[in-house]
């Protein structure tokens, strides 16, 4: 091959590299883009979330699957309608619902959220994005929160 093909291949194939690469974090289902699949995991022994912040787009079908990263603590992850005031009482009230509830308290400002999960489990929650806006996700297992595990799902 000469050196003008040569070049002209080494283009594309970086171009197309390029672009596979860029397709890779989607998190757009293969239903023709009508859903997002979101993972959000534990960081570890530590009361954080990874990744603390997730996004998706108003009425849009959105699934979360949330692994539990922890070898010995259990977590849940609970999505709200609104910010740290509203995440405030529903953790207030996860407290109150107790182990039998999984500190998920029957609650109308709880959009949706994945039970009480041990270590290294996995678990799973589908629902319709609310509208635009930032909302709230977070443990309630009695004192997480106030520890800082908490992170925002951006619609718009």
């Amino acid at each position: 091959m000469n050196l003008k093909v040569r070049s002209w291949l080494a283009v594309v194939a970086l171009a197309s590299a390029l672009a596979l690469t860029a397709c890779g974090g989607s998190t757009t289902d293969s239903g023709g883009g009508a859903g997002a699949n979101l993972n959000v995991s534990t960081a570890g022994e530590a009361l954080q979330f990874a990744p603390a912040t997730l996004n998706a787009t108003a009425g849009q079908q959105v699934k979360v699957t949330f692994k539990n990263g922890s070898a010995a603590q259990q977590h849940n992850w609970v999505l709200v309608k609104g910010g740290d005031d509203v995440a405030q009482k529903v953790d207030d009230a996860g407290a109150t619902a107790g182990t039998a509830a999984g500190y998920i308290p029957s609650d109308p400002n709880i959009v949706s959220n994945v039970k009480l999960l041990n270590g290294g489990e996995t678990g799973s929650t589908s629902f319709t994005a609310p509208a635009a806006g930032t909302y709230t996700f977070l443990c309630t297992f009695p004192g997480h929160y106030a520890a800082g595990m908490k992170g925002t799902l951006t619609v718009k």
